[in-house]
């Protein structure tokens, strides 16, 4: 087992690695002032101890990290790390594509606030980032609702919701048509990120949002695309000194739920 210096040492080459090199300082550099013990737990347990875990990619940690922070409008924090996701690696597109994808969790706003620091890391770097657009809008309403049932069902299986979970009011209908038509099938199929990696971006704002109902199901899309179990669980834990302990065993706990039903 490492030591804690050994722990704090690891913490400080990850540190180095979001800085293309240099380990980064603090977002909040005053607070060591106030709470330095706070900091050095911080460099062992957060960055030595969880980023350093290997089940799970630098990559895929730091899509967790802006999914989280974007989704509890994290801006100071979520600045830092649009930065550290292009050290450690991460294009400009697949950047935007994270904070793209939360749209359907935090709602639009939250969206556009992460977009505008994104664009501001990227004028700083001297990024000239050319968006991909895809999206039709001669599309036909029944094409872009069959793409979404189609990507959907890729994801979660053939549906097999029973009657009791269908809309009972014709607003619900309509609301669930939208949502075929417009998360699955013009969100979830665009190209700029694989599923895997918007299964484990879904999976980490739903924590962090404490959505157990969702996150069910989502867990078990997880699972159908062929994340393993301790993989799922590797998001959640990743989550945990940003969101806080108790909505990462609320999420351990429903996790469990689902891997004893399997």
């Amino acid at each position: 087992m490492a030591t804690l210096e050994e722990r704090f040492q690891q913490g400080m080459g990850i540190r180095a690695k979001f800085g293309g090199g240099t380990p980064v300082e603090s977002t909040v550099p005053d607070s060591r002032d106030l709470a330095p013990d706070l900091h050095r737990i911080a460099g062992e347990a957060l960055f030595g101890s969880v980023w350093t875990r290997p089940a799970l990619t630098l990559e895929h940690r730091e899509m967790i990290t802006l999914s989280v922070l974007t989704v509890l409008e994290r801006d100071i924090q979520l600045k830092r790390h649009v930065g550290n996701a292009l050290n450690l690696g991460l294009s400009p597109d697949q950047i935007v594509e994270v904070l793209i994808h939360m749209a359907f969790y935090r709602g639009v706003p939250a969206t556009y606030n992460a977009l505008a620091i994104a664009k501001d890391v990227f004028t700083q770097r001297g990024i000239n980032f050319t968006p991909t657009t895809i999206y039709d809008p001669t599309d036909d309403p029944e094409h872009l609702y069959q793409n979404g049932l189609a990507k959907r069902n890729e994801y979660m299986g053939e549906d097999t919701q029973g009657a009791r979970n269908q809309p009972v009011t014709d607003a619900e209908r309509e609301f669930s048509q939208l949502t075929n038509e417009y998360y699955w099938g013009s969100v979830w199929t665009r190209p700029g990120l694989d599923l895997p990696s918007r299964s484990i971006c879904t999976l980490s704002a739903l924590t962090a949002l404490g959505q157990s109902g969702p996150l069910r199901s989502h867990i078990k899309g997880a699972r159908h695309i062929g994340l393993s179990q301790e993989e799922v669980v590797e998001v959640i834990i990743h989550t945990a000194f940003y969101v806080g302990l108790p909505f990462v065993r609320a999420a351990m706990d429903v996790a469990n739920e689902v891997f004893r039903a399997e």
